[in-house]
């Protein structure tokens, strides 16, 4: 049976993911409507979350007549979250605030071990101060019910993530992949879509399916791995162990080994960024490379849209790039792949608006997730007196 505190509970929670969601402060009028509550109960919910230093009210500027509102923002003791994105060859840690404002903090090298869950945590402990209330991490490969990661680049099999990442705070671990998706889905071109695909593309290629803006995450929490299907008939044998894997094809290390270097271990990322550049410059060779890069990318969209039928498909990572130099290419190889009855209609092919740093976004809104739910903020609230207390305590004062 739910209660008029649980009401309350779920309305304060409502108010603060409204907030945290919205690209630009709401103010207490704006926030009473996208709710679909009174201005009192509005301005009672706010007062609360001011209360327990989770919002601070200011006035908003003036926008004509009418009664003069306040903006919602966050409370400059309220809690934030630090989001980490592990890279095979880097890591780069940031805060991120009520209403989604992200400010990088550190980064670095490491020496491809996980070892460097030790340096995540050192810098986490740096920047942490008495307002961090979780962390989210994200992390190149899979992780098998949310403890087991894997990054074959590395020829990590089976880490053990309770074992490195610590319970100092709370900690969600995900997929890259899934949570630049994700990034996308809250903050940027995928807002609103109902059936959608999100590709980042690295070293290599990774991915998610979104349905109503959730990333799916399969019965293990490894759903998504569609670099590590044969797509595009690649005859080489991939370190996950299955051969013709479309990741062989897409990305960073597939630009080296088209040019004669050496590609793996998170080696190379500079190099590859080198080649895009002589590419756009007109180095033939380099050319080439992206052509089979873009081509093998359409390809592998194409199969995967016959499959799920996405409305709208969104690149991050050097898809963006890959799609700003071949978009014809990446276009006319997915509809070659396509069903005959699906090409007069294909998908939207659309670069991420997020940036390079959508994993990192992903991460940070992950760990808001644990943050902006009822449990939490229960305990967060001060305590309030049981109803009718004030009353009796009133009555009680004025007998003689």
């Amino acid at each position: 049976m739910t209660t008029s505190a649980d009401l309350r509970i779920h309305n304060l929670v409502r108010l603060l993911r409204a907030v945290h969601d919205a690209d630009e402060p709401l103010t207490r009028a704006g926030v009473a409507r996208l709710l679909g509550i009174g201005r009192n109960t509005a301005a009672a919910l706010v007062g609360e979350l001011e209360a327990a230093a989770l919002l601070h009210e200011v006035p908003a500027g003036a926008t004509g007549r009418g009664r003069p509102t306040t903006s919602l923002l966050p409370h400059p003791d309220g809690p934030v979250a630090i989001a980490a994105d592990l890279r095979e060859d880097t890591w780069t840690l940031a805060r991120i605030e009520v209403g989604g404002r992200l400010t990088e903090l550190a980064s670095g090298e490491h020496d491809r071990t996980p070892a460097v869950f030790a340096e995540i945590r050192a810098a986490t402990r740096r920047h942490a101060g008495d307002r961090l209330a979780a962390l989210g991490v994200a992390v190149a490969g899979p992780v098998r019910h949310g403890r087991r990661l894997h990054i074959s680049h590395l020829d990590w099999d089976d880490v053990d993530l309770a074992e490195h990442v610590g319970d100092e705070w709370p900690t969600t671990v995900d997929n890259d992949a899934r949570l630049a998706g994700l990034a996308e889905a809250r903050r940027g071109a995928l807002r609103g879509a109902g059936t959608a695909l999100h590709f980042h593309i690295d070293f290599d290629i990774g991915g998610t399916l979104l349905l109503g803006g959730d990333a799916q995450r399969g019965a293990g929490n490894i759903a998504g791995e569609f670099g590590h299907m044969p797509l595009t008939g690649s005859p080489l044998w991939c370190r996950c162990g299955v051969q013709g894997c479309w990741s062989l094809q897409v990305g960073t290390n597939a630009l080296l080994r088209h040019v004669g270097q050496e590609a793996g271990h998170g080696r190379g990322r500079e190099a590859g960024r080198e080649i895009l550049a002589r590419a756009e410059a007109g180095d033939a060779r380099a050319g080439r490379a992206v052509d089979d890069n873009a081509a093998a990318l359409g390809h592998g969209l194409g199969a995967l849209a016959n499959a799920l039928d996405p409305e709208v498909i969104t690149l991050s990572g050097l898809g963006v790039e890959l799609l700003r130099l071949r978009r014809d290419l990446i276009e006319r190889s997915c509809a070659e792949k396509l069903m005959r009855f699906r090409r007069a209609e294909p998908p939207s092919i659309l670069a991420g608006t997020v940036g390079e740093a959508s994993p990192l976004r992903g991460a940070a809104e992950l760990a808001f997730d644990t943050i902006l739910t009822p449990a939490w903020l229960q305990a967060r609230l001060p305590a309030r007196p049981p109803a009718g207390a004030s009353a009796r305590a009133s009555m009680t004062a004025r007998r003689p």
